[in-house]
């Protein structure tokens, strides 16, 4: 009954054609060790390049793979990106085509690079080198602009009184498309304890305890962009992690968005640049990117009321409630910790 009930939240999926992301059975179990290895590397490789290039070898290497989709849809969001950070230079092409000698803009980038070396010999005349440059910069611009606005539209997906008092098959297809049926899809698992744990298990919540029979579903996004580094475009990463809890009946009952050090990766996509863990003003000013963000958010979907504000106690530093919905923004106590911002109904 409980792999019954993990799957209930996602069967419009099955409805759509799109089958049941997670509730099939492990995939890890389809595959061979040997291609799970190369699949766990493209999660696990402890930098952006590693896990890129783990990305490229598994689809070359597996085509038809357990995982292939999954993988597929990371290099998709990731490639562009990587590819617009290093294009601007002889080494960040080389770094590009040593990581991904198959990738989606190789062919391009074997071509330019043969051109900067080319105008490396002769002379780039310096017209066409600014031209570049700008252009070069309004897309890593875009890149950071992206992070914002994919976490904006998730807090404000789940800022939908529909969303609520129903079963999570039956939202709108606002939610329902980008959480069950995109890539990657979401991993279900009943929540332990007679009380169900709590609302941001395994992280904590803010927003009471779980009833019984709980069952959380989440799905991992990787969201990459450019900063500076020492003058150079460097690609980066902000992990976000949406997770939804369901009862029983697979009625959503609260929503955790958050990420390690996820306030401190929004203010890197506005300061444009690496940002330390300890630094202790820069988290200050993650927090007031991630408050304003959620606040815009609340006042678009659900009220711009100023009764709606509660006061917030740390760590918690955002508290609204209005419109049956409540939303709290809570930044973790410890570098490296889960910067979260949760929604669920509102109690009285």
């Amino acid at each position: 009954m409980t792999r019954a009930r993990a799957c209930r939240a996602l069967a419009a999926a099955a409805a759509l054609g799109g089958g049941l992301p997670g509730c099939g059975g492990s995939a890890a179990f389809l595959a061979s060790p040997t291609e799970y290895a190369a699949y766990r590397a493209t999660r696990v490789a402890p930098t952006f390049d590693g896990r890129l290039a783990a990305a490229g070898r598994y689809v070359v290497q597996y085509p038809r793979g357990a995982f292939a989709g999954e993988v597929r849809a990371y290099l998709d969001r990731a490639e562009p990106v990587f590819y617009e950070a290093k294009r601007g230079s002889i080494a960040g092409l080389e770094a590009y085509l040593h990581a991904l000698p198959s990738g989606a803009s190789s062919a391009e980038a074997e071509s330019r690079l043969r051109t900067l070396l080319r105008a490396r010999a002769v002379g780039d005349p310096l017209g066409r080198a600014a031209a570049a440059t700008e252009a070069r910069l309004g897309a890593e611009q875009a890149t950071r602009r992206q992070v914002r606005e994919e976490l904006s539209a998730w807090v404000g997906r789940f800022l939908d009184a529909r969303v609520w008092g129903r079963p999570l098959s039956e939202a709108p297809a606002e939610l329902l498309v980008p959480f069950s049926l995109a890539l990657p899809p979401p991993v279900c698992r009943a929540l332990g304890g007679p009380g169900g744990g709590a609302l941001g298990d395994p992280a904590g919540g803010a927003l009471g305890a779980a009833p019984p029979g709980s069952i959380r579903c989440a799905k991992v996004l990787g969201l990459p962009y450019i900063v500076k580094v020492k003058g150079l475009s460097e690609p980066r990463e902000a992990t976000v992690e949406v997770a939804v809890l369901e009862d029983a009946g697979g009625r959503p009952v609260a929503v955790t968005i958050g990420g390690p050090d996820l306030f401190l990766r929004l203010e890197e996509t506005r300061a444009v640049r690496a940002l330390a863990a300890d630094d202790g003003a820069s988290r200050v000013g993650g927090i007031s990117q991630a408050v304003e963000l959620a606040g815009a958010a609340f006042r678009k979907r659900v009220s711009a009321d100023p009764a709606c504000r509660r006061q917030p106690v740390a760590p918690i530093a955002l508290d609204l409630g209005c419109g049956g919905l409540r939303l709290v923004v809570r930044a973790a106590l410890t570098p490296g910790g889960d910067d979260t911002i949760e929604i669920a109904p509102a109690t009285p």
